[in-house]
């Protein structure tokens, strides 16, 4: 092999080396940015959190349920939605009616206390459905007995007698 050869072949080699080295910096450059981004997150997280005065101790998850018109128990004049609340007794049920859009929003709070620590968690929920067409959303009654939500419309037109 002449010299010219090898001044060659230790250039190529030099050169697939590089390449080699700047894809790897080229991905560990990506993920650096992701978790940059990652960090990011977490930190506007925690000062919406801070700005609206809740405690960043606790575990906040959200859970978005979706529930269908077939949700509604049909009757002969009206249309009934039960839904059972777990652990009632330390949750927020807020129910609200917009444009016949019906939306039922839960917020759990549990406290664990150890000799050492507390721990708040807060899990969130939130259910939306369209009301069935013949349903009058005017005249909407509500009931929350032992974690047992229900839900009534009368259908339109169709009018329960007190009797």
């Amino acid at each position: 092999m002449n010299k010219q050869t090898i001044n060659r072949l230790s250039i190529l080699i030099i050169s697939c080396t590089m390449m080699g080295n700047a894809e790897i910096d080229i991905q560990k450059n990506i993920y650096d940015s992701a978790e940059e981004i990652m960090a990011m997150d977490e930190k506007m997280n925690r000062a919406i959190a801070e700005h609206n005065r809740e405690s960043l101790d606790w575990n906040d998850s959200i859970k978005l349920e979706v529930i269908s018109v077939n949700d509604f128990e049909e009757r002969e004049d009206s249309y009934i939605l039960e839904r059972e609340i777990p652990d009632f007794k330390n949750t927020k049920l807020e129910v609200k009616l917009n444009n016949g859009e019906l939306t039922i929003s839960t917020k759990t709070t549990k406290i664990e206390k150890t000799e050492f620590s507390e721990s708040k968690t807060i899990n969130s929920s939130s259910s939306s459905l369209f009301l069935p067409t013949d349903a009058d959303d005017t005249q909407m009654k509500k009931s929350y007995v032992d974690g047992i939500l229900k839900i009534e419309f009368p259908k339109k037109g169709k009018f329960k007698s007190h009797n």
